[in-house]
């Protein structure tokens, strides 16, 4: 027999089988179905609780409840499903949504969605329980051989997974119902094949993990020694992702109710998912949104992706980036200790430059089935359907969020910062915070850096292959033992400062090679630079809350909103301007002033910010306001355009559409609007103004005419009671109806004066002369006056002459008449007379210009007849 080694025997030396049955003989010990059956139960109930727990908080929202009420199925029925479709996803299998419907063979319909997304904390507890007492009982009862060791995994591995997909069958909530010719079927489960074979391959994977770490011969256990070096590189993976991952979902806890108002029962299903994505995306990765649907020949999609460097990716985002350094750097110190130390290596490379691509092809690797396995979340629809047997089609929607393709290469590059540091400072680090080191590291630390922080020795195949050749080589030249020791006791472990068992070669200090041993940084040093680190890094960690509560409070779309509606209530038209421009062309800007808003009976007040969204570099804000005890409310859309001062967010108020201040004043040119002169068009006012209570009256006092001033509010356009158009009442006096009546008067004179028997421009013409020939001596008298009314806005409807100054109708209430008399010459050439009495109307507009009445009556619209 060959010498021990380390106090237990080397493993080139054959050894005895254990048992004389054949490698399937330990299916007849009990101890090998209780280690492979008792902690896939224990991890699988344990699994299971937690996923009731999450699902009992789900099904309590009552978004959802009138969601499955919506189609159909109970509360109760989706309560008992969901743990199970939630404890399929987090092993890696999906969720499926199943309807077929029939309708006496007019209608068909069949359809699927798919749901895929792995709930991060359900699959933290289930797999890290599973691996946790799977190692542990694996150490307490080790396999006796590679094939028990095997059997063991797959025994648990078929187990779990055989159970896991007999629940799905059990507790799979369907539906059908039939009535009136028609049959229709839902099924809402995880039974698919992919609930099948991820989680079997998940559970395989975590118990020969499990069973490799726990067994003392390590990767030997499972015949394939030769994965030994994956240890020390997936190690330094695993810290650094955990330690990352692990921040950022404590900050998504806080983050996702408080900041982005998602309902407090999804949090614990999101925050650990949120905090992966974020290590991603602060990694210099990104994640992406993508959604694509087809309908029979039509197809479209839309994809959106965020990173760091997005536009409007938050900027406090930029501070995980302390939190990426601090997991570089303590990732650097288990790759550190996890390889030998350059001062004990005699060859040629003492840094081993040659082996420093293993830790960033292991986090390329982890990170690469994170963003392949993990972080997705997508919801698959397809389905097609049929009409009475003519009319077909299929359709499909896909719709998800998952890691950009090539973020998980930037895993690499930070590999190599790790593994850089651990080369160059790495040492000195370790040397500092041993404790620490000691505590990420565990039993992967190299032998010659745990005599060097004073670590147990491993034991059996634990023994590093270095110490170990160098330990058989000592062994070989020392003098031969006379009689063995006796047995140390079990579970007890010699330490490298204390002396080997009798009889056992000492394993020796560390051999001699490039340099001396590295030395702790100074106390002194360390402390003032750590001192100076922590303030800078408080102050920046306070200049950052400080730039997000700025942010949100003086610079968010609220912040805008805010201004913008303060700068209306001060009356300051052009402070809001300025806030927001509107669409206005300058001609109509007239009551956009200061002088217009200031002199309003009531600005906007006691404004109230009911509500708002932030999507994709764009704002909707929900204000409610009140003018003159009339309250109303809008909805103001903002988009942001860029950065203020390199850190604030520079949100713009897109145009408000105003409404017009709509007022009617018939018969006036000029009107006074809050006690300025405002030009009328078409009859009144009508013009874009801000949110008021505006007063409307005469630009002057008059003789001829006479009104009260009016009120009329204005809110934003599209809102509640956007109001009527109110009308100045303007009526004509007493000497406005003298001054038409005495200018109608004159006007039918000078026509009677004429001596055509069809006068120009006047209101009557003779009628019975269009037939007779050589007209003369035509004399018009006026045998009675016609009865005039001015008719005020119970008759008018201003609008009706565009672009002219409006007026008030002039109208006959009684006709008047005119007698005609001349000569004509008759067929047989005689001179004749003729008279003629003509019954006429008088139809026109009266109106005030610059201060005078002007008559003008309508030739074409008086009669006579």
């Amino acid at each position: 027999m060959q010498p021990p080694v380390g106090g237990y025997p080397q493993q080139t030396q054959p050894a005895q089988r254990p048992f004389s049955q054949g490698p399937l003989g330990v299916l007849a010990h009990g101890v090998t179905w209780r280690t492979a059956l008792v902690p896939a139960g224990i991890a699988l109930l344990t699994g299971i609780v937690v996923s009731i727990i999450v699902s009992a908080l789900l099904t309590s929202m009552a978004d959802l409840s009138s969601m499955t009420e919506e189609f159909g199925m109970s509360g109760g029925s989706v309560g008992y499903t969901l743990p199970f479709v939630l404890l399929a996803l987090a092993l890696g299998g999906s969720g499926v949504v199943r309807v077929n419907a029939d309708f006496d063979g007019v209608v068909g319909l069949d359809g699927a969605m798919h749901i895929a997304g792995a709930p991060l904390l359900i699959s933290i507890v289930t797999v890290g329980l599973l691996w946790w007492l799977t190692k542990r009982s694996e150490a307490r009862f080790p396999s006796p051989h590679r094939a028990a060791t095997w059997l063991r995994i797959g025994i648990t591995s078929l187990a779990f997974t055989l159970v896991v997909f007999l629940l799905q069958l059990i507790f799979a909530a369907r539906l059908s119902i039939s009535e009136s010719g028609g049959t229709a079927a839902l099924e809402f489960s995880a039974v698919t094949a992919r609930t099948f074979f991820l989680p079997l391959l998940v559970v395989l994977v975590t118990t020969a993990w499990a069973r490799v770490a726990g067994h003392f011969k390590g990767t030997e256990a499972i015949g394939a020694p030769f994965l030994r070096w994956v240890v020390p590189a997936g190690l330094v993976a695993l810290v650094h992702t955990a330690i990352a991952v692990a921040v950022f979902a404590v900050i998504a806890l806080f983050v996702l109710p408080l900041s982005l108002d998602m309902p407090w029962q999804t949090v614990p299903l999101l925050f650990v998912n949120a905090g992966a994505v974020l290590t991603s995306i602060v990694h210099l990765g990104g994640v992406s949104v993508a959604a694509e649907g087809a309908l029979a020949d039509f197809t479209d999609g839309v994809s959106s992706s965020v990173t760091l460097f997005s536009e409007h990716t938050p900027g406090i985002l930029w501070l995980g980036l302390l939190v990426v350094v601090l997991s570089v750097l303590l990732a650097a110190l288990v790759s550190t200790v996890t390889r030998r130390p350059h001062w004990t290596v005699a060859a040629g490379d003492p840094q081993q430059w040659s082996s420093a691509w293993r830790a960033p092809v292991a986090l390329l690797v982890l990170w690469g089935l994170l963003s392949l396995l993990v972080l997705p979340i997508r919801v698959t629809m397809v389905g097609s359907g049929e009409l009475m047997e003519e009319f077909g089609g299929s359709g499909g929607l896909r719709a998800g969020v998952g890691a950009l393709p090539w973020s998980f290469l930037l895993f690499a590059v930070w590999g190599v910062i790790i593994e850089v540091l651990s080369r160059t400072v790495g040492p000195r680090l370790v040397m500092s915070l041993p404790a620490l080191t000691k505590f990420l590291a565990g039993r992967a630390i190299h032998p010659y850096w745990g005599q060097t922080l004073g670590m147990d020795e491993p034991r059996g195949a634990l023994i590093h292959p270095d110490i170990a050749a160098e330990m058989a080589a000592r062994a070989q030249a020392a003098p031969p033992v006379q009689a063995p020791a006796a047995p140390a006791a079990p579970g007890t472990a010699p330490t490298y400062d204390s002396p080997p068992p009798p009889g056992y070669p000492a394993p020796g200090p560390n051999p001699a090679g490039h340099g001396a041993p590295a030395q702790p940084f100074d106390k002194r040093k360390a402390t003032i630079i750590g001192v100076v680190a922590g303030a800078l890094v408080v102050a920046l960690v306070g200049g950052i809350i400080v730039v997000t509560q700025l942010n949100g409070r003086m610079f968010g779309p609220e912040a805008v909103a805010e201004k913008y509606f303060s700068e209306l209530s001060d009356g300051d038209a052009d402070g809001a301007l300025r806030v927001a421009d509107v669409n206005v062309p300058a001609e109509q800007r007239t009551l956009l002033t200061n002088d217009v808003l200031r002199a309003a009976e009531a600005l906007p007040q006691d404004v109230t910010i009911e509500d708002s969204q932030v999507s994709d570099g764009s704002a909707t804000v929900d204000v409610s306001y009140d003018i003159g005890g009339s309250k109303n409310s809008v909805t103001l859309s903002l988009r942001k355009a860029g950065k203020k001062a390199m850190f604030f967010d520079d949100w713009k108020l897109e145009s408000p559409d105003l409404y017009n201040l709509s007022v009617g004043a018939p018969g006036l040119d000029t009107v006074k609007v809050n006690g300025v002169d405002v030009p009328t068009s078409g009859g009144g006012v009508e013009l874009p103004a801000f949110p008021a209570l505006y007063t409307v009256g005469l630009a002057e006092e008059s003789e001829f005419v006479e009104a009260a001033a009016v009120q009329s509010r204005v809110f934003f356009t599209g809102a509640d009671g956007d109001g009527e158009a109110t009308v100045l009442a303007a009526e004509p006096t007493d000497a406005f109806r003298s001054e038409v009546e005495s200018q109608v008067k004159t006007l039918i004179d000078t026509c009677a004066a004429k001596t055509d028997a069809e006068p120009d421009g006047c209101p009557f013409a003779s009628y019975g002369s269009t037939y007779m020939d050589d007209l003369g001596d035509i004399v018009w008298s006026i045998e009675s006056y016609p009865t005039v009314t001015v008719t005020g806005d119970d008759y008018y409807g201003f609008g009706d002459y565009d672009g002219e100054q409006a007026a008030w109708w002039v109208t006959s209430e009684s006709p008047g008449e005119a007698l005609v008399t001349g000569t004509y010459t008759d067929y047989f050439d005689d001179t004749e007379t003729f008279d003629e009495t003509v019954t006429f109307d008088i139809s026109g507009t009266a109106e005030i210009v610059d201060g005078k009445v002007v008559v003008n009556v309508d030739p074409d619209g008086s009669g006579f007849y």
